[in-house]
């Protein structure tokens, strides 16, 4: 039992080795390792690496240095935001960017052109967000700003919500509302800013090699375990036992015989002539070694003297 639980401590090991991966840092802009929290689990989970959240124009600078990460990461603006340099599918559906979490059925922008109006534009045929909002303003200008919009709220319709720079914001009774799209009751990760920490770029090859060496020591750890279950037996290896003891046989004794001389039987009829005279005694092997005769034993031919033969 100690050797198998040595084996899965090492294991367990090497696991948590191979498994930490390294975390990208630009212009002090990082992201932790498998978080997954709220707002304010966002705020927290910075502090414990030492660091803040960080705000829009941080991780702008970042990704203009060329930082991206394919998850939503909270942002001091109580945004969620994901960085794409390169299309992918899975990240964002192809969109390219510095990509704000789409509000649910907001599909209008405050667009500002270049006189200093600000007009209200359709996202037509495109999802939500405001990479598709930019899209939706080239024709005019460009996203309005919150100040650009607050100069000309007048002309601008009562109970309107659209996209601007920094998210999605509200019309309401003369008044502009920003941060109307609020997500923080969801969940999702964190930038975290903290300006003392040297850049970090990952580079993918390393990854790879990474993930080979994993496999391998994993398997390599897998073959061992395996052959010492195979080879033990209770507590201990079957190779460390030593002999194996073999269950007592039983023995069968044979008897011991009474290693005496010859008896010379004395005939009742006539004591002087011996039976022993009458037969071969020479063609008849001698039932003890010849040795024994030299000795004499508590036997005697009494007995057949007093029991005669018929």
């Amino acid at each position: 039992m100690l050797q198998q639980t040595l084996c899965l401590s090492l294991l367990l090991a090497v696991i948590g080795i191979c498994s930490t991966d390294d975390i990208p840092v630009i212009s002090g802009v990082f992201m932790p390792n498998n978080i997954n929290v709220d707002y304010d689990g966002a705020k927290t989970a910075c502090a414990m690496h030492y660091s803040r959240l960080a705000t829009l124009d941080e991780i702008t600078t970042a990704f203009k240095k060329g930082y991206e990460f394919c998850k939503w990461g909270w942002i001091v603006e109580h945004k969620l935001v994901m960085l794409r340099l390169t299309p992918f599918e899975s990240c964002a559906g192809y969109n390219m960017g510095i990509l704000i979490r789409d509000c649910p059925l907001i599909y209008s922008v405050f667009c500002a052109n270049g006189g200093g109006s600000i007009n209200v534009t359709t996202i037509k045929n495109r999802v939500p967000s405001y990479e598709n909002a930019s899209l939706a303003c080239m024709d005019i200008g460009s996203v309005a700003t919150k100040q650009q919009i607050e100069a000309n709220i007048s002309n601008i319709p009562d109970n309107t919500i659209a996209w601007y720079n920094w998210g999605v914001g509200e019309v309401k009774s003369g008044v502009f509302a920003p941060s109307v799209c609020n997500d923080a009751s969801s969940q999702a990760s964190a930038f975290c800013y903290n300006p003392s920490l040297a850049d970090v770029i990952i580079n993918s090859d390393d990854q790879i090699w990474k993930t080979i060496v994993m496999a391998c020591l994993l398997s390599l750890i897998f073959i061992v375990l395996l052959f010492a279950a195979v080879f033990m037996k209770g507590n201990k290896f079957i190779c460390c036992m030593g002999p194996r003891k073999t269950e007592p046989q039983d023995v069968v004794q044979s008897p011991t015989w009474n290693n005496t001389g010859i008896y010379r039987r004395i005939s009742v009829a006539n004591k002087g002539v011996l039976y022993d005279n009458l037969s071969n005694i020479d063609k008849r092997a001698s039932p003890i070694r010849p040795e024994m005769n030299l000795y004499k034993t508590h036997y005697t031919n009494m007995a057949f003297d007093t029991i005669g033969e018929e």
